[in-house]
């Protein structure tokens, strides 16, 4: 793995509109921002810091964005309690620091782009690098228009809308794609079209992506070592013995996804892959009314993920078997599922936990073939349901639940107290309508073995009924992207 250096701490930046530190200013006197860009090579070791801060904004956010959906449930105190029942405030750190991140992931790679090359390193003008800082840059505003109702899109300045966020993250893909073509931004230009609306531009770019590599995948790195390492690895395995966060039964399958690789190796995260560009396709497929398109599409997709790595992981510490009497979380493969009341149990959804158990470590999907043939002659509403269950399981730990059910959280506190151009509204987290009233009923379920809100060990139906579909929900209520 890349062993990032020592000038992220040069590229550091005051939270208050996220203006660059004086490099006078710094604990360490030989580590000046100045003495940073003054080195040789000096764009490349910027672009390292810019790519180790993207991992940092995935380690701010994305534990508490797979907290924030029916992916992930708090079943311990550790990390945020508050989102999974739809207390999403301003004043969390969580959001406090993902804002942080956004912004400080933005102004590194602009100050890549505007200083370092042009004043210490001008021949990397034109190239990979200077492409994959305005790559990052983009990025920064992609995550802002996913998961924000607004943020700030400098320092101190005017928060803008999610749909002003994606068109900059457009466009900066769009310059990187043009200093040097490459299936990251294709990828990330599908993702961001996607998130607009916009069916011809995101269908464009996404089969530009298969046509260049049909197993395509892009990755936030992390290092044991030199750091930083993976939160949400910590979250979902290090700390299993703390039983901390637990998956919605019918996810169990997915869960952890990131363990230990060995020795100092921390698990990467894909941040783009070549699943989300089937996705697209399939889903502008049933746009159109082309639902046997979409059935073969998605056939396609299913044989890309049934190709992806699966691991061993031994969760047998991780305590899901709580005392006698007590209300356990399902933990055997003798029981079946059911996406709600009204849908058909399904098998081999729950893992047996008291042994090494293989988890696909990339994607992975309930869905069988069979179910894609016979979604060319489904209602729109099932075709559409099972494209938001592949997008929830393929995503599965990825931070894209959210953006899906539509969920966005506020401007922080902090960045309120220092920017008068901060309003009510944009510290008003966003929760659609067709969400549960009561939000912690996303991860509710009923368990054939607890009775009376206690567990009987005699009682040997093995049933879960999940209260809310969500992937019904979404597709009858929040309809499909590009309609």
């Amino acid at each position: 793995m890349k062993k990032y250096l020592l000038i992220i701490l040069a590229a550091s930046f005051v939270y208050v509109g996220c203006d660059l530190v004086d490099g006078t200013n710094v604990r360490n006197p030989n580590l000046t921002l100045e003495d940073a860009r003054g080195q040789a090579n000096s764009a490349s070791a910027w672009l390292n810091g810019v790519t180790a801060r993207q991992s940092i904004l995935y380690n701010n956010f994305l534990t508490t964005a797979e907290l924030a959906t029916d992916n992930y449930v708090n079943r311990a105190t550790f990390f945020n309690q508050n989102v999974g029942n739809g207390t999403i405030r301003d004043s969390d750190t969580d959001i406090e620091n993902t804002n942080f991140q956004i912004a400080r992931l933005r102004e590194q790679a602009k100050y890549g782009v505007e200083v370092v090359i042009p004043e210490n390193d001008p021949n990397q003008a034109g190239t990979a690098i200077e492409a994959e800082f305005y790559f990052f840059w983009g990025w920064s505003h992609l995550i802002a228009g996913e998961n924000f109702v607004s943020l700030p899109g400098e320092p101190e300045g005017p928060a803008l809308s999610p749909e002003a966020h994606l068109e900059e993250a457009v466009r900066l893909f769009g310059v990187a794609n043009g200093i040097n073509p490459d299936i990251s931004y294709d990828a990330a230009l599908a993702r961001a079209h996607y998130a607009l609306g916009n069916q011809a531009e995101a269908v464009s770019f996404a089969q530009a992506v298969l046509d260049a590599d049909p197993d395509f995948v892009r990755y936030a790195e992390y290092d044991g070592v030199n750091g930083p390492t993976n939160t949400f690895q910590n979250a979902v395995y290090d700390r299993q013995s703390f039983n901390d966060l637990q998956p919605l039964p019918r996810l169990d399958f997915l869960d952890p996804k990131y363990g230990d690789l060995g020795g100092t190796n921390q698990s990467p995260i894909a941040v783009l892959k070549a699943e989300e560009a089937y996705l697209i396709i399939a889903e502008a497929e049933l746009a159109d009314g082309n639902q046997a398109g979409a059935s073969l599409t998605l056939l396609d997709l299913h044989e890309l993920v049934e190709s992806r790595p699966v691991r061993e992981f031994n969760e047998t510490e991780e305590g899901r078997i709580g005392a006698a009497g007590t209300i356990q979380r399902p933990n055997t493969s003798e029981y079946v599922v059911a996406a709600s009341a009204d849908d058909p149990f399904v098998e081999g959804l729950v893992l047996d936990r008291t042994a090494s158990t293989p988890v696909p470590t990339l994607s992975g999907t309930s869905v069988t073939e069979q179910q894609l043939i016979d979604l060319a002659t489904a209602s729109e509403e099932d075709a559409l349901t099972t494209l938001y269950l592949m997008r929830q399981e393929i995503f599965f730990g990825e931070g894209r639940r959210m953006a899906d059910l539509g969920i966005r959280w506020p401007v922080s506190e902090v960045e309120a107290l220092n920017n008068e151009n901060i309003t009510d509204a944009d510290r008003t987290r966003f929760i659609p309508s067709y969400i549960p009233s009561n939000y912690g009923e996303m991860n509710s379920f009923s368990d054939s073995r607890v009775v009376d809100g206690e567990f009987d060990d005699s009682i040997t139906t093995y049933e879960v009924v999940i209260l809310h579909n969500m992937n019904r929900i979404i597709a009858t209520q929040r309809g499909n992207k590009f309609n």
